[in-house]
C-alpha cells in the first residue's frame, strides 16, 4: 500500500499546485486588466483634451453684449468716478480751449 498512499500524496500536491497558480493567474489577469482599463481611460482623457483644446474651449472670450433695443435704456450714474472726469476739461468752465475746433460756414467746402 505504500505506493497507492505515494501516488495520493502527489496527486494532493499536484491539485493543490493547480489551485494556488488558478489563484495567482487570476489575479495577474486582474491587475491586467485594471491596468488595460487605467491606460484607456488615460487615452480618452487626452483624445478629449487635445479635442477641446482645438475648438477653442480653454480660450478666454469675452461674453458677446446682449442686444438692447434703444427704448429700454436708461441713464444710469458711471460706476467708475473717475470716467466721468474729462480729460480736456480745464478748471474754469468759462474758458474756452484752443483744441475745440470752431465750424463756420464759410470754412466748410462742399
Amino acid at each position: 500500500m505504500p505506493a497507492k498512499s505515494k501516488h495520493m500524496e502527489q496527486r494532493k500536491q499536484r491539485i493543490a499546485n493547480a489551485k494556488k497558480n488558478a489563484r495567482l493567474a487570476g489575479k495577474l489577469r486582474r491587475r491586467r486588466q485594471l491596468q488595460a482599463l487605467g491606460g484607456l481611460l488615460a487615452i480618452a482623457a487626452v483624445l478629449t483634451l487635445a479635442y477641446l483644446w482645438q475648438s477653442g474651449f480653454f480660450e478666454d472670450e469675452e461674453p458677446a453684449a446682449e442686444e438692447t433695443p434703444t427704448a429700454e435704456v436708461t441713464e444710469t450714474a458711471p460706476l467708475d468716478p473717475s470716467a466721468s472726469v474729462d480729460p480736456n476739461a480745464t478748471a474754469d468752465p468759462t474758458a474756452e480751449t484752443s483744441e475745440a475746433p470752431s465750424e463756420s460756414p464759410s470754412e466748410t467746402t462742399e
